[in-house]
């Protein structure tokens, strides 16, 4: 799990962990999908530069099923509560579901509600996710499998041995994998509050985190359309109704004032130039490319030696040695994953034989596209 180097002393934020901004959790329909587990699969350049294969699964809870839209907002609303506490233990003290009901501003404090509350609560603590690849122990120098839950155990206090828990004692317990995860400071903060968050669609609060973990960083955010519908998770039959889905959510976003999106557009692109892909444009700078502007010599500054390493891997690909300096520049002002991640496509498209240009021209057309979404120009 990731830093979040946006962090910022407002307690107005909303604030969430990173990684479960990025991955799938719940089904946010009420249509039935007919799916043992939630999954998402990605591919992204690891230790030595080569490709890893990530791998995501959430199962659902054996009596109470997968995690539905309420249990999304439940498990936003508990962030904020142990936000308010620091984030000081592994239990997060909620009081009551009753105090959870009025936390995501329902008029009713009825039994339907109560029971909707509980049912998530329950659920949450009996979801089980199995992640290959996902995490990386720096200390021991290799990739992690984990299979954990994100809580452990789930207090509920009453009166009487029958009805309602109404005493304020409630109280849920955070696994170790997802308080240690806090503890490294793997938190999102967010541009909104919670009574934004609620405002929103299922689809809409999905996005409206996603986007704001990728626009940390970045000024365009791209992604293969159908693995873009896995990430959400959106269960359509056709790639236009993905793109309806995602259209409308975008929109709904900017007529209810997220502030980081522009827009989002669609294309033809990947290695083969005919898969959809969808876009997303920020509005304004990332926190961080802003922060270093102001600070002297710290533009994606490397080692000269660092440089040079990466020229020569471009040269070895690409055999240009008249780009040399074009090659530098790159190397100079361009992220290390980027680079090689671009020269992996280049790779495949030079093997399957059906370069019409030079290889060369070939990477330097990928390289582009990676340096225009950063806003960086070459």
């Amino acid at each position: 799990m990731l830093i979040d180097i946006n962090l910022k002393s407002d307690l107005s934020k909303s604030k969430y962990e990173l990684t479960l901004a990025e991955f799938p959790l719940f089904i946010l329909t009420k249509k039935k999908v007919g799916i043992d587990y939630i999954t998402y699969e990605d591919t992204i350049i690891g230790k030595n530069n080569l490709s890893v294969k990530r791998v995501w699964k959430v199962y659902p809870d054996s009596k109470y099923g997968f995690g539905t839209e309420s249990t999304f907002e439940t498990l936003f609303d508990l962030f904020q509560i142990w936000k308010e506490q620091n984030f000081e233990s592994q239990f997060i003290q909620f009081g009551s579901i009753f105090n959870l009901i009025k936390q995501r501003g329902l008029k009713s404090q009825g039994q339907d509600n109560y029971k909707m509350i509980e049912r998530d609560l329950r659920c949450l603590k009996g979801m089980v996710i199995e992640a290959k690849n996902a995490f990386w122990d720096n200390e021991k120098q290799a990739y992690v499998d984990i299979t954990f839950s994100l809580f452990d155990t789930l207090y509920l206090y009453k009166e009487k041995p029958a009805g309602q828990a109404t005493l304020p004692f409630a109280t849920i317990k955070a696994s170790d994998i997802l308080y240690g995860s806090i503890q490294k400071n793997s938190i999102l903060v967010t541009d909104f509050d919670s009574k934004f968050f609620h405002s929103l669609s299922p689809i809409e609060q999905r996005l409206a985190l996603y986007l704001s973990k990728m626009f940390r960083s970045q000024t365009v955010h791209k992604k293969e359309l159908l693995r873009f519908a896995e990430i959400i998770p959106i269960y359509a039959k056709q790639p236009i109704h993905i793109r309806e889905t995602i259209r409308k959510a975008t929109q709904g976003l900017i007529e209810k004032g997220y502030k980081l999106i522009e827009g989002v557009s669609f294309e033809k692109g990947g290695i083969d130039g005919k898969t959809e892909m969808v876009i997303f444009h920020r509005h304004g700078k990332p926190f961080y490319k802003t922060q270093a502007s102001k600070i002297e010599g710290i533009k994606n500054k490397k080692e000269e030696y660092e440089i040079k390493y990466i020229v020569k891997e471009i040269l070895e690909v690409c055999g240009d040695e008249k780009s040399t300096n074009f090659y530098k520049k790159v190397a100079r002002l361009l992220d290390g994953q980027d680079i090689y991640r671009a020269l992996s496509e280049t790779k495949e498209i030079r093997d399957t034989g059906v370069i019409k240009k030079t290889t060369g021209a070939v990477f330097t057309n990928i390289i582009k596209k990676y340096a225009m979404e950063e806003g960086i120009k070459l």
